[in-house]
């Protein structure tokens, strides 16, 4: 019989954690699941790594012979799984809590109509040491898509690792686009979103490992990380329905704007000082506009701080204004909405 949940892992090069991924998926409460581990041609020890779960009947290994990239291989994966419901998961990431899926399924199978079900992550260092939790909103819910576009298109706040898509959402509406390798999630949500209703859970239920390779960062330079962004939040509003209301059609132009700024948040507040200038210098070079904005200025104030007194000293005075670092990092930092 098909198991009713999915994890696709997309390896390039990640020998060093995969393992820890797949065992945090196997451990889970909940044993009704697949691993499907495509290795995007590595050329580290992956190929030994993945060898011992060669006698694992949840674990389904693919081997490329060449390279072909994140997004078509995440694309090969849904295709490949028999889940009713199939989640993408990071080769660095790993499950934080044992009953995350059971969780989550949860959700689904009270509601037929929920397409998405994600959560709170938590931040954890190379050797898996949380040392922050990203909890955009404070209580569980489930909520109307419509409710959740006008937030998410604002700025991206549903982790990659983990979410959860109901099988028969990828066959309506697609599976990720591949002119968008940086933003291609963002958008994917946005998508299903147009047509489902949403689900979250305020637990950090997975986990988002930072370390100096992170795909986002080395090999994305901010700039042309703004302009996927940016075609990203675009596409959503362009999938929109004929029945979506005229006034979230109306807050495009809005959203572009706090889109653009997204990429400087989010290197601000991991300290990643230059990055981070580069993102926030660049997006009114794509929207003038944002020269009109108190966000924009806001930001630029706080980079000056971040260069002038480090990193460090800066999460001990954003701690000490009651406001932890922006960038996806706290609710509380995400900026409010400007016209």
């Amino acid at each position: 019989m098909s198991p009713r949940v999915s994890f696709v892992i997309a390896s390039y090069n990640y020998g060093r954690y995969l393992g820890q991924a797949v065992d945090s998926i196997l451990a889970q409460t909940y044993g009704d699941l697949e691993v499907i581990v495509i290795d995007d041609c590595s050329t580290d020890d992956s190929r030994a790594v993945l060898a011992a779960y060669a006698k694992e009947p949840r674990v389904r290994v693919v081997q490329h012979e060449r390279n072909l990239g994140h997004l078509r291989t995440y694309n090969e994966g849904i295709g490949l799984a028999r889940g009713e419901f199939v989640g993408l998961f990071d080769a660095d990431d790993l499950c934080f809590r044992r009953d995350a899926v059971q969780r989550q399924v949860a959700v689904f199978d009270a509601d037929p109509g929920v397409g998405l079900v994600y959560s709170a992550q938590a931040y954890v260092d190379e050797e898996g040491a949380q040392f922050r939790e990203f909890k955009p909103w404070a209580v569980d819910y489930v909520r109307d898509g419509f409710v959740e576009f006008a937030d998410l298109a604002f700025r991206n706040y549903i982790a990659h690792t983990g979410t959860l898509i109901r099988r028969q959402a990828h066959e309506r509406l697609g599976v990720y686009d591949l002119e968008l390798p940086h933003s291609g999630d963002w958008e994917l949500w946005l998508r299903v979103a147009t047509a489902y209703r949403i689900g979250y859970i305020a637990d950090a239920l997975f986990a988002y490992r930072i370390h100096g390779r992170n795909m986002s960062v080395a090999r994305h330079s901010a700039r042309w990380a703004n302009q996927q962004i940016a075609l990203a939040v675009n596409k959503g509003f362009d999938a929109l329905r004929q029945d979506a209301p005229p006034s979230l059609r109306g807050l495009r132009r809005s959203a572009i704007r706090h889109s653009l700024l997204a990429t400087h948040w989010g290197d601000r507040g991991l300290g990643r000082v230059r990055r981070s200038w580069v993102g926030l210098l660049d997006a009114p070079l794509r929207a003038p506009s944002l020269l009109a904005t108190k966000m924009f200025y806001a930001a630029l104030a706080r980079t000056l701080v971040l260069t002038m007194v480090g990193f460090p000293r800066y999460q001990k005075l954003s701690r000490w204004r009651g406001a932890r670092p922006m960038g996806g990092v706290a609710a509380a930092s995400l900026p409010a909405r400007q016209g």
